[in-house]
Parts: C-alpha cells; sequence; structure tokens
C-alpha cells in the first residue's frame, strides 16, 4: 500500500508542477551563469551616465581607425591607486585600437623615465601622462585633464568639466601626425587677444599660433599654413592687402573675427570683395525674440546644413552671436568663388545704420532682414584651393554658452582639411537638481505606496487560489 502512495506521489499533478517550476529555475540559473561569465570575459559594459562620460565619441575612434604607428600612453601614477573614473575612460583606446597600449609607471620610484619626459614648462609629476610614439611625445598635467569655474562670489574653484578624451585624442594626433597646422595671428591693427579657452582649444588640437605684424615681418608661408584676424579696430595697409591677396590667390587659409567699427575699413573691404562677399556696416537687430537672448543683439540664428555646423545641429547646442554686421555676397563675382551660408538671422532682423543709436527700433534707412552673419568661402583655382571662414562678430568665442566653441575650432578644422578633427567637447560634470511638483509627488507617492503593492497583493491572491486547485 505505502509502495503504491509513494508510485502515486510522483505522478499527481504537485509534483509535475513543482517538478517543472524546479527545472525552471535550474535552466534560468544555468543560463544567468553562462551570461555573466560570456560578458565578464568580453568585458561588456555600458555608460549609463547622462554626459557618457565613460565613452569615447566618434571623433576619437575615427583618429583611432587612422593609426599607422603604436601609440604608448604613459600614466604617471601607481595603478592602484589611479582614478577608477580615469583608468575606465583611458582603457577604452587600447580597447579600441591595438596600435595603443597603456602603462603605468610610478614617478617616485622611477625618477629618471619621469625626467626623460619633464621640460620646464611641464615638469612631470604624480598624476601626469605622457602619450608618446617614435620618439615623439606629448605631456598632459593632471590639472588639464579638468575644466574647472571659480565662484565670483565666495573665490571656491570646483571642477567643471572632463577633458579627458579631448587632450588624450589630441595628444594622440599630435604623436601621429608628421606635420602640425601653423596659425599666423596678425598683428599691428589693434587686434583683440584670444581668450585663454580659445588658446587651449588651439593647442589642444595641435594647432601652433604665431603672431605676424607683415609691416615688420617677412611672412614667407607654407603650404598648409593660415592666417588668423581676430577683431582689428584699424585697417590694413595697401602693402598688407598686396600681401593678403597674394597667399589667399595660391590657396591660403583663413578665418576672419569681424567686429563691427565706427569706421570704414577700405583695404578691408576690398580683400572681402575678392572672396565675393561685403560686410554691411550696420548692426544687427533681431526682431523675433525666440531668436535672440535677452537683448535683440544677442542673436541666435540659424545654422545651415555644413560641415561645420553639422556636429553641433546633430547634438543640439545653439549658438549665441552677439553684436553682429550683415555678410551680403556680391552678385558679380568670380566663377571659381562658392560661398555657402553658416549662420542666417530670421526674416524679422533689420540692421540698424546708425550704430550709435540707443534704441532697438526701426528707423528710416534701417536694412531688412534676414541676415547671413557667418559664411564659409572656397575658391578654387586649377593648381590650389583656397578656404576662408568669415564671421560678422568676434563675440561669440568669448561667451562660453552652446556650441559657440565648437563652431570656432570646427571652422579652423575645416579650413585646414582635418574633417576628423571637428570639435571633441569635453564632458560636462554640473549636477541637476531634480524638481518635481506638488502633484507629481503625490503621483509617485501613490504609485509606490498603493498601486504597487496592490499588484503584488492581487498577482499573490492569483497564484494562491490556482494552487489551491491544482
Amino acid at each position: 500500500m505505502k509502495k503504491l502512495q509513494i508510485k502515486n506521489t510522483f505522478k499527481n499533478n504537485k509534483f509535475k508542477y513543482g517538478g517543472y517550476a524546479a527545472l525552471i529555475t535550474s535552466m534560468v540559473l544555468v543560463i544567468l551563469l553562462v551570461a555573466n561569465l560570456v560578458i565578464d570575459k568580453m568585458d561588456f559594459k555600458y555608460d549609463m551616465t547622462k554626459n557618457k562620460l565613460y565613452s569615447l565619441s566618434n571623433q576619437s575612434y575615427k583618429v583611432m581607425d587612422k593609426l599607422s604607428r603604436d601609440i604608448n600612453i604613459i600614466i604617471f601614477s601607481k595603478q592602484s591607486s589611479y582614478d577608477q573614473g580615469m583608468t575606465e575612460i583611458i582603457n577604452k583606446y587600447p580597447s579600441k585600437s591595438k596600435k595603443i597600449t597603456v602603462k603605468y609607471i610610478d614617478p617616485t620610484t622611477n625618477p629618471q623615465v619621469a625626467k626623460k619626459y619633464s621640460s620646464t614648462e611641464n615638469e612631470i609629476a604624480n598624476g601626469s601622462i605622457v602619450v608618446e610614439s617614435a620618439g615623439k611625445f606629448k605631456a598632459i598635467k593632471e590639472s588639464e585633464l579638468y575644466n574647472t569655474t571659480q565662484d565670483q562670489t565666495t573665490g571656491e574653484t570646483s571642477v567643471k568639466s572632463l577633458a579627458v578624451e579631448q587632450k588624450i585624442t589630441g595628444a594622440i594626433m599630435y604623436v601621429a601626425g608628421d606635420k602640425n597646422s601653423v596659425v599666423y595671428n596678425l598683428q599691428g591693427h589693434k587686434e583683440k587677444a584670444l581668450a585663454t579657452e580659445v588658446s587651449s582649444d588651439l593647442s589642444n588640437q595641435n594647432f601652433i599660433v604665431k603672431q605676424l605684424n607683415l609691416l615688420t615681418n617677412v611672412w614667407k608661408p607654407e603650404a598648409g599654413d593660415m592666417l588668423l584676424v581676430s577683431s582689428p579696430s584699424a585697417d590694413i595697409s595697401k602693402d598688407e592687402l598686396i600681401k593678403l591677396k597674394g597667399f589667399f590667390s595660391k590657396g591660403g587659409h583663413g578665418i576672419f573675427l569681424m567686429d563691427v567699427q565706427k569706421g570704414k575699413f577700405l583695404n578691408f573691404d576690398n580683400l572681402m570683395s575678392t572672396f565675393g562677399i561685403q560686410i554691411e556696416h550696420s548692426l544687427i537687430v533681431e526682431g523675433d525674440s525666440k531668436k535672440y537672448y535677452r537683448e535683440p543683439a544677442y542673436l541666435i540664428p540659424r545654422m545651415n546644413s555644413h560641415a561645420i555646423i553639422d556636429p553641433m545641429v546633430s547634438a543640439n547646442l545653439p549658438i549665441l552671436f552677439p553684436v553682429a554686421q550683415p555678410i551680403e555676397q556680391l552678385k558679380v563675382k568670380k566663377a571659381s568663388l562658392k560661398v555657402e551660408p553658416l549662420l542666417t538671422t530670421s526674416e524679422e532682423s533689420f540692421g540698424k545704420k546708425d550704430i550709435n543709436s540707443t534704441t532697438t527700433q526701426k528707423a528710416s534707412g534701417d536694412i531688412d532682414g534676414p541676415f547671413d552673419v557667418a559664411v564659409a568661402i572656397t575658391d578654387t583655382q586649377e593648381t590650389s584651393v583656397a578656404k576662408i571662414v568669415v564671421f560678422s562678430s568676434s563675440g561669440f568665442i568669448n561667451v562660453a554658452a552652446g556650441g559657440n566653441l565648437d563652431l570656432f575650432m570646427n571652422s579652423m578644422n575645416w579650413v585646414q582639411d582635418l574633417k576628423e578633427n571637428i570639435s571633441i567637447t569635453p564632458k560636462d560634470l554640473t549636477t541637476q537638481t531634480l524638481e518635481i511638483t506638488k502633484a507629481q509627488t503625490l503621483g509617485f507617492s501613490a504609485l509606490v505606496i498603493i498601486v504597487i503593492p496592490a499588484i503584488v497583493l492581487i498577482m499573490g491572491v492569483v497564484v494562491w487560489i490556482r494552487r489551491r486547485h491544482l
């Protein structure tokens, strides 16, 4: 009788369902175990941070895809004590390219190695990084891996953004490249000095900036060199005009940052006409309140499709363009010229001819928009191609907003045909407070306190009832 009861036990529904449950549980555990082992071997990780702090940009991947020589990234620190977040980012480089290796050197126990890469301007210390290839190297201070900001009230300095990728990818491009771009910064016309952040970005992307006074220096530009004109307050001379025309006629590259001035610059105007454009002597006022920031002269222009602009459109980075003047294309220009608008104001904008006016109201003689405020120019000759970008304001590079700095750096890279350099933006570390309304608070509370427990309770009751009838 007992044998029959035991035999029947294995045949009843409770045992069968219990066996199925045990089998399924075992299978799920085995699958999870295997999946964990596979993922661990593959080193699969997903960056869930808002700004992708621990991921590299497509620009960095493009740079690594083109590497033809071995690159060493040397971190001067004990590996065990080095910042875990930094390690996470830097390890992305060798995982992407077999040409790149990362190694750690303790500068305390290996002072001779640190001394080898040190200079009077940049002494290798704990936390420094050196990117090296075939005897060519670039050293990065630990402080350069972060961008900081200072509170004007308290004077306290805090970390604003992470520039690890920006610095390391820039250093890789430097040591992997055969020649760096030389930028001649025109002097002698009361030009504005470049902002520290702009100079830093130029250095990061391996532009070598040299000062140039055409009246006192003998200038013999080489192929690939470029000219930067930064907000001159005086006109160039006729002799300088001839030299600049000669430079661009032979395929020269240039960036012009031209601000609103009280007087006319006849020689600069002459040079602009050879580019097929004219800068109109007036101050743009934006009539569409959605197209300016606080003041009608602080423009938020439309961004037109172009290699310079497209990355900022994709990243949803607007441009703030303060105190600008109209750029007009000449109706009669050389057939070899191609002028492409980059930034354009709205239909409701207008240009005030009286730049000293204290009112933003349209007056008699003012000109109607829309206006281009930045243009990219290509002059294709038989043996050379000149590339120029003209901005009708320099103020945008001094405004830490949206894609302003990206706009400038992308223009520099486009002019120099450095497509893979198109700006790598530092990763913002600013924390944002989550703000919810009272109604949202009540809704979330009801969800957590009432709805979710009720669902769990109902599911439990359903399972209990079903099991009673097995």
